[in-house]
C-alpha cells in the first residue's frame, strides 16, 4: 500500500478542521509538511488550527512561514494578521493585515475575493485604531495616599524588631516585592543610547542588565505591586530588552563559530520568541551554560513581563494567557529535561519556587479570561482551570515537602511562593463551582455548587495574612456563596464575624490598592450590614440561627 502524499494529507486535514477537530487536522497538517516543507497553503492551515485551539504564538509561526514562502499569498498575511490581533500585537497586526489587502488581485475580483477586501479592510482599521490606544496604567496618584508597598516599606523596621511574631504579616510579600520591582525599574532609568555609526541601529546601548530580572522577581512575588510611575515607563522597559538582546547576541557571537541567532524577545511591545529546544540542547553541549542559561532565562522573563503589559494592562487576557503558558511550557520542560543539573549551572527559572510562580499567574489570567469569554463553549473551558488549579496545589504539597528549611529567605519568600499560591488555587476552585452553579439547571446540584465554593473560598482566606485585602476579600466571597447556597444564618454570622475582625487590620496597609479602587469596601460593607440586620432579627426572635439565610 503507497504512503499517502502531501496532497491527500491536506485534504484529510481539511476534512477535519471542517468537524473542528483541530488537533487531528494538526496532525495531518504536519505529516503533509513533512513531505512538502515549502508549502505556503500547510502552514496557514496549520496556522488556522493553532489559532482555533488558542495557540496564537504557535499560529504566528507557521502563518510567518507561509508568508515567508509565498508572500504573494493574502490568506497567510491574513492569518498572521488575526494571531497578532489575539496576542494584542495590533502594529504589526496592521502591517499584515495591509500586506493581505496588497495581495489580493487590483481589479476583476471575485465575490470571494471582495468579500475578504472587505474584511481585510475593515480588520485593518480596527488594528490601527487600538494601536493608538495609550495603555492606561494603574499609576500612584499621591492624592489618593499611602499605596500599599508603600505603607508595607514603612512598617518593615518595626516588623524586624518584632521577629517572628510579625513574620505572617502581607507587609512582608508586598513590601520585598517592591524593593524588587522598584529596583527594576531604577536600572530601567539608568539606561543610555549612544549614537555609534557603524552598527546595525546606528546607536548603542548602556545600562544594567538585571532590570528584566529585578521587575519579573518582583512581579512574581507579588503582581499587586505592578504599577507605572514614570512617563516613560513602556519607553525605558523597551530599551531594556535592547540592551539584553543586544549583549546576548554579542555573548553568542563570541561563543559560536556558526551563529544562529535565536527569535528573542524584544521585551517590551515584544517580538515572538521560541527558542527551538533541539537548538538550546546542542548549544548547551557545544558551549556549556553560560552560553544557554541567559538566553533561557531573558525569553521566560520576557514572556512574564509581556503577559503582565498586554494581558493586565492592554486588558487582552487571552494574550496573556498565551504567553504565561508559553512561559509554563518551557519551565516545565527544562526541569525535566535537566532535572539533575545544579541550580548554579540551569538557573533560577528552572527552580520549583518559579514554577509556582509563573503557574499561579497564569491560572489569574486563565481566570480573566474566561470572565471575558464565559459560558460552557468557552474558548477557556472551567474544567481545564479546575484541573490546573488541583496542580497548583499539588505542586504546593511537593515544595512544602521537598523544600531544603537550610536555604536562608526571607520572610515574604514562603508566603509568595507556597502560601498564597495555595490560597489562589482555592479561590480559583471557589470560582470554579460558582460559575458551574450558575450554568446548572438543577436547584439542588446549583446549590451544592455554592457550598463547594463557599468552602474552597474558606480555604483560600485561611491562607492569607490577617491584614492581607486577599483574606477579607475571600471572606466576602464565602458570604456571597452561603447566601446563594441558602446555608444557616449561623454559618453566615461566624464567617461576617472573622471578616468584621480582619477589616481593621487589612486596611492598615491595603486601604488604597487597585481592589479597592474597584469598590472592594463597599461590597464587603454591604455583607457586613446584613449580618448586622440578621443578628438583629435573632435578637428579636423574627430568625433563627437554623433558619436559610433570607434572600
Amino acid at each position: 500500500m503507497s504512503e499517502p502524499t502531501a496532497a491527500q494529507l491536506k485534504d484529510e486535514g481539511n476534512e477535519l478542521f471542517k468537524k473542528q477537530d483541530y488537533v487531528g487536522a494538526i496532525i495531518k497538517y504536519t505529516e503533509a509538511i513533512a513531505l512538502d516543507d515549502k508549502n505556503a497553503v500547510l502552514y496557514a492551515n496549520r496556522a488556522a488550527c493553532n489559532h482555533a485551539l488558542n495557540k496564537y504564538l504557535d499560529a504566528v509561526d507557521d502563518a510567518h512561514r507561509a508568508t515567508e514562502i509565498d508572500p504573494s499569498y493574502a490568506k497567510g498575511w491574513s492569518r498572521l494578521a488575526a494571531s497578532r490581533d489575539a496576542l494584542a500585537d495590533w502594529g504589526r497586526s496592521a502591517h499584515a493585515w495591509q500586506k493581505a489587502l496588497d495581495a489580493l488581485p487590483k481589479t476583476k475580483l471575485s465575490p470571494a475575493e471582495r468579500q475578504q477586501k472587505d474584511q481585510y479592510t475593515a480588520c485593518l482599521k480596527a488594528a490601527n485604531a487600538r494601536s493608538n490606544q495609550p495603555i492606561v496604567p494603574f499609576s500612584i496618584n499621591e492624592k489618593l495616599g499611602k499605596f500599599p508597598w508603600q505603607v508595607a516599606t514603612d512598617m518593615l523596621p518595626e516588623l524586624r524588631r518584632a521577629g517572628q511574631e510579625k513574620a505572617s504579616s502581607s507587609a512582608w510579600v508586598i513590601a520585598l516585592a517592591y524593593e524588587e520591582f522598584n529596583e527594576g525599574v531604577e536600572m530601567m532609568k539608568g539606561m543610555k543610547i549612544t549614537p555609534q555609526p557603524g552598527t546595525p541601529d546606528g546607536f548603542v546601548h548602556h545600562g544594567n542588565l538585571e532590570g528584566l530580572t529585578l521587575l519579573s522577581n518582583g512581579f512574581m512575588r507579588d503582581d499587586r505591586v505592578f504599577h507605572i510611575n514614570q512617563p516613560k515607563w513602556i519607553d525605558m522597559y523597551n530599551q531594556q530588552g535592547d540592551l539584553i538582546l543586544a549583549s546576548l547576541i554579542e555573548i553568542m557571537l563570541t561563543k559560536v563559530q556558526s551563529f544562529s541567532k535565536l527569535r528573542l524577545a524584544r521585551l517590551g511591545i515584544l517580538k515572538d520568541s521560541r527558542p527551538s529546544r533541539n537548538l538550546q540542547q546542542k548549544r548547551l553541549k557545544e558551549n556549556g551554560w553560560d552560553d544557554v542559561r541567559p538566553a533561557l532565562a531573558v525569553t521566560v522573563r520576557g514572556w512574564i513581563m509581556r503577559a503582565a503589559l498586554d494581558g493586565g494592562l492592554r486588558q487582552q487576557p487571552q494574550a496573556g494567557v498565551e504567553y504565561y503558558r508559553r512561559a509554563l511550557d518551557l519551565v516545565e520542560w527544562g526541569r525535566t529535561i535537566w532535572k539533575d543539573v545544579p541550580k548554579s549551572d540551569r538557573g533560577v527559572v528552572f527552580e520549583h519556587s518559579f514554577l509556582i510562580g509563573v503557574r499561579s499567574l497564569y491560572l489569574k489570567m486563565f481566570m480573566n479570561a474566561y470572565t471575558d469569554d464565559p459560558g460552557l463553549n468557552s474558548k477557556f473551558p472551567l474544567e481545564q482551570l479546575k484541573e490546573e488549579a488541583e496542580d497548583l496545589i499539588k505542586e504546593t504539597d511537593i515544595a512544602v515537602q521537598t523544600r531544603d528549611n537550610s536555604e536562608p529567605v526571607d520572610p515574604g519568600f514562603i508566603s509568595s511562593f507556597i502560601v498564597y499560591p495555595r490560597g489562589l488555587a482555592h479561590a480559583l476552585l471557589g470560582f470554579y463551582h460558582v460559575q458551574s452553579a450558575r450554568y446548572s439547571s438543577d436547584p439542588v446540584e446549583r446549590m451544592f455548587s455554592f457550598v463547594k465554593a463557599a468552602g474552597e473560598y474558606t480555604r483560600a482566606s485561611s491562607k492569607y495574612a490577617e491584614d492581607d485585602e486577599s483574606r477579607a476579600w475571600y471572606f466576602n466571597c464565602t458570604l456571597d456563596c452561603l447566601r446563594s447556597a441558602g446555608a444557616p444564618v449561623d454559618n453566615f454570622l461566624m464567617v461576617a464575624f472573622g471578616l468584621r475582625e480582619t477589616m481593621p487590620k487589612m486596611q492598615k496597609i491595603w486601604a488604597i490598592s487597585e481592589l479597592a479602587l474597584s469598590g472592594r469596601d463597599q461590597k464587603i460593607q454591604e455583607n457586613l450590614d446584613r449580618a448586622d440586620e440578621f443578628m438583629k432579627r435573632v435578637t428579636d426572635k423574627t430568625l433563627t440561627l437554623e433558619d436559610p439565610i433570607p434572600l
